[in-house]
């Protein structure tokens, strides 16, 4: 197997602030996949576990990653301001992709995870999270939420934030949304990144 080339990419958000992230790009990508990660007032950053197993999962099955970081957090300049910036951040990665990268699948964790749900975007292919406490940005927010492309959502069942038996209630009226989860895994996957990466893999190689 080829090697996946991995580059150090910089693009700009809507208030003119430089963002930093990583483009892993595997020799027979046949689309893109932008990950997004957790919490910055919390430590997230592009490098987070949960973040890493999404990303190699997604290479795996032919899937272009970019994995960068919000405004604020690492190479990233600017400072945290919330949801809404982070959602201007993701656009930017949207558009520093351009149409050139494919079918889209916006994926993330956590924060990361409500900040993916939030945007919808012509070339979107799904939506594939990980443990989205939605509680981020206010439910009508979570555009997502109506759009017709497919949501899927791992999720472990040990959850502290957002576990299955509350999410199972907050997205039972979401249109091609299905949940997925882990026997024994809490909010971090602690223990049960393989299983994640299995997961998320199968998704798409099914």
């Amino acid at each position: 197997m080829e090697p996946v080339d991995v580059s150090v990419v910089h693009f700009t958000s809507a208030d003119g602030s430089r963002l930093e992230g990583d483009l892993l790009t595997p020799p027979d990508a046949i689309g893109t996949a932008i990950v997004c990660h957790p919490h910055p007032r919390y430590g997230g950053t592009r490098q987070d576990p949960v973040v890493a197993t999404l990303t190699r999962a997604l290479v795996g099955v032919r899937r272009r990653v970019l994995r960068f970081d919000f405004r604020g957090v690492g190479g990233s300049q600017g400072s945290h301001g919330g949801g809404d910036q982070a959602r201007d951040d993701l656009r930017a990665a949207i558009d520093s992709v351009g149409p050139r990268g494919g079918p889209l699948i916006l994926a993330g964790y956590s924060f990361g995870a409500d900040v993916a749900l939030s945007v919808v975007d012509p070339a979107t292919e799904r939506w594939i999270v990980a443990a989205p406490p939605l509680s981020v940005l206010p439910a009508a927010r979570l555009a997502a939420a109506s759009d017709p492309r497919s949501v899927d959502i791992i999720v472990g069942a040990r959850d502290q934030f957002n576990p299955p038996s509350r999410l199972h209630t907050t997205i039972d009226d979401w249109v091609d949304t299905t949940s997925h989860t882990i026997d024994g895994a809490d909010h971090f996957f602690a223990g049960a990144h393989a299983e994640l990466s299995e997961r998320a893999a199968r998704l798409l190689s099914g």
